[in-house]
């Protein structure tokens, strides 16, 4: 098998193994992926790329451009005649060496940050999107269930007032069920409410998706403990490499300050005409700026923002790190806890259903029946908070270590 078979292969495991780890309630990658490409945030990360290689071909331009000096005058000779005189002169400052070369790696390393900060950039609007897909998924879980709630209760108000009609119940149970009834629609118009607002919010951020539909996908934790996965996280991290990129560039331009303290020359070819053009001058011409204080303190103030760039670098990884542990935790706790509360959902809705026969053969009241069906309600309502925020947590575990719509950002440089 050749390497590049075998490269393919393992790829393709890789993609497996991802695509089996990821919740089954995530939007379509291809319709995530563009949604993200169009987000406002990535476009100016896109323009602030453009302006970074514009950046970068100055600096590789240089600071100097050919000059043009003419001058004329007028010269009175006592007793003698007067003169017309000119002069003109071309000149240019030269960088000297090393400067060039500095630039050069300058310019690369911001062209470098831009990349890394397009990353961060679309990494940032994908965890938006994330956050407002489950929260809608969320809020129609609860419309579902509210849903289910009133119809189970209308069931109830009928078969009361049929009760009630027939003289096998009192017309307090009637009200009694009423109320449920009453309480569990206006409970089922405020999850409406909250529903409306979140795909309003999802539609307005990423116009590109559709609303989620409903699929109840179970939560499975991916392989690895905390450590495993902040390695991961850590491994290809834009904002950290953006930071990694822009403390590097700050000790590039300390550098560069300091070689400043030697002033580039400015040479200049002279050529004036004297005496109505009986004299003619050619020379060459050399200035060089003397160095003051202003040049060291520069130098100074960039190494102080080089140092402070590298704890800035230094404090990115320990929130990176105190981050992707406390979401493996958080996902590791909510799968945990969708399974216990799942179990306690199906223990409530046999509870009330066993209450509600119980009540047909006059055994207990509808108060027991409805509190039982309320505990069912709370109960499930519980189990499907740690569903979505257990397929909320491992979506970002792998969305942070790169294995969530994942691209390659230098393509991104075509406009």
């Amino acid at each position: 098998m050749s390497i590049q078979s075998a490269l393919s292969t393992l790829l393709g495991l890789l993609v497996a193994l991802v695509c089996r780890a990821a919740p089954a309630d995530l939007p379509d990658a291809r319709l995530a992926t563009a949604a993200l490409d169009n987000h406002p945030q990535v476009r100016a990360a896109l323009a602030r790329l453009r302006l970074a290689e514009a950046e970068q071909a100055r600096l590789r331009a240089g600071p100097h451009e050919y000059g043009l000096r003419l001058g004329s005058q007028r010269r009175n000779v006592r007793g003698g005649p007067d003169y017309t005189e000119w002069e003109a002169a071309i000149e240019r400052g030269l960088r000297l060496p090393g400067k060039a070369q500095l630039d050069a790696r300058i310019g690369a390393a911001g062209v470098e940050e831009a990349h890394e900060r397009v990353g961060e950039a679309r990494h940032e609007a994908a965890r938006q999107l994330l956050g407002l897909w489950y929260a809608a998924l969320l809020s129609q879980a609860e419309v579902r269930i509210w849903r289910e709630q009133v119809a189970l209760l209308e069931a109830e108000a009928r078969s009361v007032r049929s009760r009630i009609k027939a003289g096998d119940a009192a017309r307090m149970q009637g009200l009694q069920a009423d109320a449920a009834l009453a309480q569990a629609i206006a409970q089922l118009g405020q999850a409406q409410t909250r529903a409306q607002t979140a795909l309003s919010e999802l539609n307005r951020h990423f116009p590109e998706l559709p609303s989620p539909g409903d699929v109840a996908a179970e939560p499975s934790l991916p392989e690895g403990d905390a450590a495993d996965w902040v390695a991961r996280t850590l491994t290809h991290n834009h904002e950290l490499l953006a930071a990694q990129r822009a403390a590097e560039r700050a000790r590039l331009l300390v550098q560069r300050l300091e070689s400043d303290r030697r002033p580039d020359p400015v040479l200049g070819l002279r050529y004036a005409s004297e005496r109505g053009g009986d004299e003619r001058i050619l020379g060459l011409s050399l200035a060089i700026a003397l160095p003051g204080e202003g040049r060291r303190a520069a130098a100074r103030g960039q190494a102080a923002e080089a140092e402070a760039l590298a704890e800035a670098e230094a404090a990115a990884r320990r929130r990176i790190s105190a981050e992707v542990a406390n979401n493996w935790l958080r996902a590791s706790g909510a799968v945990e806890a969708h399974r216990r509360l799942a179990q306690a959902a199906e223990a409530a809705q046999q509870h009330a259903t066993l209450t509600r026969r119980a009540h047909e053969l006059g055994e207990v009241g509808l108060t027991e029946v409805l509190l039982a069906r309320r505990t069912a309600l709370e109960a499930r309502l519980a189990a499907e908070q740690a569903r979505i925020g257990a397929n909320e947590a491992i979506a970002r575990l792998l969305l942070d270590a790169h294995q969530l719509w994942a691209r390659d950002e230098h393509q991104d440089t075509a406009h």
